[in-house]
């Protein structure tokens, strides 16, 4: 395993201690025309399309063949480039083979190669040529996902920045009506005093009123003679 690619997985096993086992390359098997064969076996965390397209670029950019199979109107689980010249495993045609499917914690990836329908590279018959292939697996995944991790840390980051804006925007309106209440409360408090006062000059002005009542009664008993 190169040095940085074992300091990635030691730093994945520390920061994401539930996919540690995402990072390693296995050798697995992988039924194709009608066989068992072998191939080189990785679990990671980003979703199949997005792992297919990244797969797909990788290969074209640092190795000068296209992946059919992802793309426009197409998302096959088995994507495959046929009779073509890797150089960095041999310098004979072959097909090229990758097999992409979702698993409980994000892709399941299956690499393999072969010369013909029954020559398939293994570590047993070919082993320089698996050494090759099992390179190029170990140097995509060494370049493609500590970008995917800085990405969603990036996302992370930015949806952080929008929940704390909005936090604040909350915070902001819970003052403000606090504040409404409070001036609020005191124009209650200040419209109860008025009343209050209002009830009793009221009572006062009624008081007044029956005894004035009183003495109109009285007055016209004596100007009536009674």
């Amino acid at each position: 395993m190169k040095p940085f690619f074992a300091l990635f997985v030691l730093a994945a096993f520390w920061l994401y201690p539930a996919f540690a086992q995402d990072l390693t390359i296995q050798k697995g098997v992988i039924e194709h025309n009608d066989q068992e064969r072998r191939c080189l076996q990785v679990n990671v965390n980003p979703e199949p399309k997005t792992l297919k397209e990244a797969w797909k670029d990788y290969l074209q950019d640092h190795h000068d063949f296209k992946l059919k199979g992802i793309g426009f109107l197409a998302n096959k689980d088995l994507l495959t480039a046929e009779q073509v010249v890797v150089e960095a495993i041999s310098p004979k045609e072959m097909d090229f083979y990758t097999h992409i499917v979702e698993d409980e914690n994000g892709s399941e990836m299956k690499v393999f190669a072969a010369y013909g329908y029954d020559i398939y590279i293994s570590e047993e018959d070919t082993p320089q040529e698996y050494a090759a292939l099992r390179d190029i697996l170990e140097n995509f995944l060494e370049t493609y996902l500590p970008k995917y991790y800085n990405e969603l840390i990036e996302e992370t980051k930015e949806r952080i920045e929008d929940l704390t804006d909005e936090r604040d925007d909350i915070k902001e309106s819970i003052a403000d009506d606090r504040e409404e209440i409070e001036e609020l409360k005191e124009d209650i408090q200040e419209l109860n005093n008025n009343l209050e006062s209002n009830e009793s000059k009221l009572q006062e002005v009624e008081a007044k009123l029956q005894g004035r009542k009183a003495k109109l009664k009285k007055v016209q008993r004596q100007i009536n003679g009674g």
